[in-house]
């Protein structure tokens, strides 16, 4: 089919929050200069609380006639901002039917309400990638919290309003269906594992605590978990800083909580394969010569 020889590109500039109580967030997004007959497209909103996982909002469809430089909006008013903590990712989909069939889609980067990086946040963004994937940094797998959602059929008490077994493993202690979002790959830079209780900025660390130091994405929430892969360790998010340059992320720093291996989080699945192709990946740095 030759519709499947084009393409198009769509740009989410920024997602603005209009308002809190209700919750009000501001999607917009225009659409770079193309051949295609936009006629023929229709747009979706996807949102996410994790950046790897999407749910269909209400489906939007340009008007016909419409221009390759205009910009189309979407005020999503079924966000939940009560959790201070919530984050909320957006991504634009693109369909374009021909005869009345679905011939190919096209998706945007996904956004969140952060402002865009400029060059120099851009370079402190890269040089962290670089010193924790190819300098300090161990392989870990970041498991976002589900905040939206159904609540766990095995567990939730609707009543009580919290779950009601600590070994789960339908929402694994969360209280919601499925308890975390697919894992994000990533590479992270752990303090010295703490062996004694120490006197840090935050306040008195114990030993049952470490701090991280992480790139800005995607964005670590308290409740989070992370899967140290190479001892498979796992840590609880309980703090994190988000340092910023024009209040946009460029960096997360944040302090982790063991999690004991008898706790539920223990049998999230983690992809084995993935595993060893990231340990694979380690111990070759390792045999590298640095100097």
């Amino acid at each position: 089919m030759a519709g499947k020889l084009k393409n198009i590109k769509i740009n989410v500039p920024e997602v603005v929050v209009l308002s809190t109580q209700p919750a009000q967030v501001l999607v917009h997004w225009s659409i770079e200069k193309t051949a295609q007959d936009l006629r023929n497209f229709r747009f979706f909103i996807e949102r996410g609380e994790s950046p790897t996982e999407f749910q269909l909002l209400t489906p939007m469809t340009p008007a016909a006639g419409i221009r390759s430089n205009m910009i189309l909006e979407f005020v999503d008013s079924t966000a939940n901002l009560v959790d201070l903590h919530k984050v909320y990712y957006y991504r634009v989909r693109g369909v374009e039917f021909i005869g009345g069939q679905e011939a190919q889609s096209f998706y945007s980067d996904p956004v969140t309400w952060d402002g865009n990086l400029d060059l120099v946040g851009l370079y402190i963004v890269e040089e962290h990638l670089f010193f924790h994937r190819y300098v300090a940094g161990v392989p870990v797998m970041i498991f976002k919290k589900r905040r939206d959602g159904a609540q766990c059929p095995d567990c939730w008490d609707d009543v009580l309003h919290r779950v009601t077994k600590s070994n789960c493993t339908t929402c694994y202690g969360t209280g919601k269906l499925a308890g975390f979002y697919p894992p994000y790959e990533a590479w992270m830079n752990f303090e010295p594992d703490p062996k004694a209780v120490a006197v840090v900025e935050w306040g008195q660390r114990q030993s049952s605590q470490t701090d991280i130091q992480f790139t800005n994405y995607p964005l670590l929430t308290d409740g989070d978990i992370i899967v140290e892969l190479k001892p498979n360790k796992i840590w609880k998010v309980s703090n994190v800083r988000y340092p910023e340059k024009n209040r946009t992320t460029i960096l997360q720093i944040a302090r982790l909580d063991a999690v004991y291996q008898s706790d539920v989080e223990y049998r999230v699945p983690v992809s084995e394969d993935r595993r060893r192709a990231l340990l694979a990946e380690l111990d070759q740095r390792d045999k590298e010569r640095e100097f």
